[in-house]
């Protein structure tokens, strides 16, 4: 049955479902009438005469397009998510209700400013209007599931940002992995294959400098621990005006997400007679992540400082005390009970130690005790992007992000007056001892953190550098030894490096060009082994095969590139050698192993490149017990054989983008458990796509499925040629909805794979001229009411 019939079925039997995008409707919870204008992308542009009623209709709108994810985030957040799906969503639950993310939030709410609870109220009344009132029917997906959305509170909306901050937390997974590797393989394993940042990859400030050779703060751990315990995205830049065609500001974000349907971002632009807003916020909070106000323009990658720790803990024989010193001492226990649907509840019993909860039990293959300290779980004040909407000078922006205990980013920013700058934003703790790099024990004196996080004002920035851009790729923010340490889990440098490289080669850049280089396939990487690989000489017939290849190559990862394949396989063979001879019983860990829940293995595995780069350059004796260039040849060979074993012995056939092709997946339509029918009707794809974890148009795998599903892509792309705000180009993998009958659920993805975007409008005559479909929302109750202007 073709994907056309599976839709037409289902319309036929479930009908579109869409929402209520025109007329006049009236809505509880509201201060004045609102209007929105829908563009034909679905996108709404929202005039309010109020902040609350903006951010009101913001959630209103999320809430008819979004119906079912946000039932699902929601769930996630709260750890019900076995209630609506069953025993495949229960360790996501019990990781949920052990850190405690809906918990932290309740406790959170006390210390958020009084202006910023009232503008994420309203948001979330809008949330709850917007499924009840803005919609005729239920989403398709929980009529399949039999179930009805429930209602939104405000502590939904920061654990929201809680998920985000623990997903994208580059560190603790990485805590773990060196736990494992340890334990397991011994400490010269671990120095061995510890991936830290290659000392000739770039920082951020100042752009394009290398971050030169780093303290061994590994050999510093390692001697502390060794007496105590037995032998696992984004891009962004901002461009001067002196180096565009136009005389402005160009910025730039694509930050980068796991291949969701709907996709993580939702487009909006509001305005109120004191403000205005455009952009994407991330779906379930009220703020404009990545967009402009009509004076400042800004844009959000991960920043990856340390923010979150480990702790071995020692628990007492009554299972509800831990070791603090020579002493067992009682532990604040939580009862969590999980209901599971078609199956027995689930009853856990959570250990609260001075530190954090204890999260262990439920990660896979982790034989001690770990408790997670966080920043973002401390019930800490909260303004940062939520304050963004009203920025009008950098030191405002500078002074906005100040406040911000969730997950780190990577801030950066221009605006009119030509200003262009860069924020490292995220809290950041003092450690007693250690660096974080790996788990401290819990019972130590002086183990923890200190009372005072580091000040806001000690995190790096720049403004107006020399260079005439900026650009961040989740690299290192600076050199070693230039300010406080951060914390080692940076990516590879290899995104930055090319970006920089890019930026520097010329001063024309327009929107177009800015787009083109978002969609950049170039392999840093190759070119750093090209030399390396190709003066190998071997009787080997496959190895041989992929040399010709290889040698004919231009180094980018294109789709149509059989080249690019064997590269990408050679690339993983290697990492897998490497790594076994050095780990063999934890050498999958190394890999991108992942630790179940809601975790995706570890930066490690993305970070294997660079390592093996290293390695290749310098060729240590010792390493196997045959030359590195016997080693090299058997994964060339490898690779190729791979290749003809699945897809034939011509070359032609090994297309990268046919190896490693993309798909867009909706959560209820997984490849390996739901029904064909289910994918067919919500997921998008497969289509040949190209690009690896190291390229500026980034599509990650790892070293233990390099041709497997692609873990993580540009989830939104934004270009604002500062000050042209009508020109603003903008762009999701899919569409605005998620409705898999609307006609706003892939519209833009014919636009995202070319690497083009859509034009955001601004202006009143912009947004008149785009509009195809107006709503007007009204107070309950109201007879009659003025359209607001």
């Amino acid at each position: 049955m073709s994907r056309f019939l599976v839709r037409l079925l289902a319309r036929l039997l479930l009908g579109c479902r869409l929402p209520i995008t025109q007329g006049r409707l009236a809505v509880p919870g509201l201060q004045q009438p609102v209007l929105i204008r829908r563009d034909r992308w679905g996108i709404p542009h929202i005039a309010a005469q109020t902040d609350a009623d903006a951010w009101y209709a913001l959630g209103f709108c999320q809430g008819q397009d979004r119906a079912f994810q946000l039932e699902l985030l929601r769930r996630v957040v709260r750890g019900t998510l076995a209630e609506l799906l069953g025993p495949p969503a229960l360790p996501i639950d019990r990781l949920s209700r052990r850190i405690g993310f809906r918990h932290t939030s309740e406790r959170q709410l006390s210390a958020v400013a009084p202006e910023l609870r009232a503008l994420a109220g309203a948001f979330v009344q809008g949330i709850n209007a917007g499924m009840r009132y803005g919609l005729k029917r239920r989403p398709h997906e929980l009529v399949l599931l039999r179930s009805r959305p429930g209602t939104w509170d405000l502590a939904d909306v920061l654990g929201m940002v809680k998920i985000m901050s623990f997903s994208l937390a580059s560190n603790w997974t990485s805590e773990l992995v060196r736990l494992k590797v340890l334990t397991e393989d011994g400490p010269e394993a671990l120095r061995a294959l510890d991936p830290s940042y290659p000392e000739w990859h770039p920082v951020t400030d100042p752009p394009g400098v290398e971050a030169g050779p780093l303290l061994d703060r590994l050999a510093e751990e390692l001697e502390r621990f060794a007496a105590l315990v037995p032998a696992g995205g984004s891009n962004n830049w901002v461009i001067a005006g002196w180096r565009t065609a136009s005389g402005r500001p160009i910025l730039a974000n694509d930050p980068h997400l796991d291949p969701t349907l709907p996709p993580y971002w939702y487009l909006a632009h509001l305005q109120t007679p004191d403000w205005a807003v455009a952009g994407a916020a991330l779906i379930g909070t009220p703020a404009i992540a990545a967009g402009h106000n009509g004076f400042a323009a800004w844009g959000v990658t991960a920043g990856l400082s340390d923010n979150t720790d480990l702790f071995l803990e020692e628990i007492g024989p009554d299972g509800r005390s831990i070791r603090e010193g020579e002493r067992f001492v009682p532990c604040a226990l939580r009862h969590e009970r999980i209901e599971v649907r078609g199956s027995r509840a689930v009853e856990d019993v959570v250990l609260e130690t001075p530190r954090g909860p204890i999260i262990s039990p439920i990660l896979s293959g982790i034989p001690w005790a770990l408790s997670l300290r966080a920043v973002w779980l401390d019930p800490l004040p909260i303004g940062g992007l939520l304050r963004l909407h009203r920025v009008r000078s950098f030191a405002e922006f500078r002074q906005a992000l100040a406040e911000w205990p969730q997950i780190p980013l990577n801030v950066v920013y221009a605006d009119v007056s030509g200003t262009i700058g860069w924020q490292l934003a995220g809290q950041v703790p003092r450690r007693r001892r250690g660096s974080g790099l790996i788990p401290q024990p819990g019972w130590l004196p002086g183990a923890g953190w200190e009372p005072d996080l580091l000040p806001a004002d000690a995190l790096p920035w720049s403004e107006n550098p020399a260079a005439g851009f900026i650009a961040t790729a989740n690299n290192r923010p600076r050199r070693e030894g230039d300010g406080p340490f951060l914390g080692a889990d940076y990516l590879d440098g290899y995104r930055a490096a090319r970006i920089a490289e890019a930026l520097a080669s010329r001063s024309d850049w327009d929107i177009r060009s800015t787009q083109a280089l978002q969609l950049d396939v170039l392999s840093i990487p190759w070119r750093e082994l090209r030399d390396i690989v190709l003066s190998i000489e071997t009787p080997n017939p496959a190895a041989n095969r992929a040399l010709a290849l290889l040698r004919d190559w231009d180094g980018r990862v294109t789709a149509g590139s059989p080249a690019a394949s064997v590269f990408e396989i050679f690339l993983a063979e290697m990492c897998r050698r490497v790594a076994a001879a050095k780990a063999p019983r934890s050498a999958n860990w190394v890999l991108g192993l992942v630790f179940g829940g809601l975790t995706d293995g570890s930066s490690w595995s993305i970070r294997r490149t660079g390592h093996l780069v290293r390695l290749l350059r310098t060729q240590p004796p010792g390493w196997f017990d045959r030359p590195w260039a016997e080693v090299i040849a058997e994964a060339l060979a490898a690779a190729v054989r791979y290749l003809e074993n699945r897809y034939g012995p011509r070359p032609a056939a090994w297309a990268w983008g046919r190896v490693r092709p993309l798909t867009l997946l909706h959560p209820l339509a997984d490849p390996l458990r739901a029904p064909r029918v289910l994918q067919m009707l919500f997921n998008l794809g497969s289509f040949p796509w190209g690009g690896d974890a190291n390229t500026v148009s980034a599509a990650g795998t790892t070293p233990l499925d390099p041709t497997g599903p692609v873990t993580f892509m540009a989830s939104l792309r934004l270009v604002v040629d500062v000050g042209n705000w009508d020109e603003t180009g903008v762009v999701l993998p899919g569409g605005q909805s998620g409705n898999p009958l609307s006609p706003h659920y892939a519209d833009q993805l014919r636009l995202w794979r070319r690497g083009e975007g859509l034009r955001l409008a601004w202006t009143p005559e912009a947004v008149a001229r785009e509009t195809v479909a107006t709503l007007e929302l009204v107070p309950e109750g109201t007879q009659q009411a003025h359209r607001p202007h």
